[in-house]
C-alpha cells in the first residue's frame, strides 16, 4: 500500500515529524549528504555534520520547540511547507510563522530556504 501524497510531500511530513520528536537522526535521514539550510537572515549551513550540530543545538536550547505543519505540497523535485514554529527562549514564548521552500534530489531534501518571521506569541 502506498502512502498518500507525492514523494516530496511524504518527505516533508517525515521531516516535520522527526523535528517535533526532537529526533536529530530522523531529521538527517530526510536530507542528502550535501544538504544546504538557508536561514531567514541568509545564514547557510551545508552538509550533514553541520546540520546535525544545528539541530542538536536547537533541541538542547529549545526543549519545547514544535513546528505545526499547516500545509505541505511538493512535486517534481520541489516542495513548500507553511508552518508555525513555537518555543520558549530564555523564559519567553517565541512564535514564528512562514514557509520553507525545499528542493529534492532522489527523494531527499537537498536545500531548505526558511522564510519564517517572528510574531508576538498569543
Amino acid at each position: 500500500m502506498c502512502l498518500p501524497g507525492t514523494r516530496e510531500e511524504r518527505c516533508i511530513t517525515a521531516y516535520f515529524d522527526a523535528f517535533n520528536a526532537h529526533d536529530v537522526e530522523g531529521v538527517l535521514a530526510c536530507f542528502r549528504h550535501d544538504v544546504t539550510l538557508v536561514s531567514p537572515d541568509g545564514t547557510r549551513v551545508v552538509g550533514l555534520d553541520a546540520a546535525r550540530k544545528r539541530y542538536a543545538h536547537e533541541f538542547s536550547t529549545m526543549p519545547d520547540a514544535h513546528c505545526e505543519l499547516v500545509l505541505a505540497t511538493g512535486h517534481a523535485g520541489y516542495g513548500a511547507a507553511e508552518s508555525v514554529f513555537r518555543a520558549t527562549v530564555d523564559g519567553s514564548a517565541l512564535e514564528a510563522v512562514g514557509a520553507e521552500v525545499m528542493e529534492f534530489v532522489d527523494g531527499l531534501i537537498s536545500e531548505i530556504r526558511d522564510y519564517h518571521q517572528l510574531r508576538t506569541a498569543g
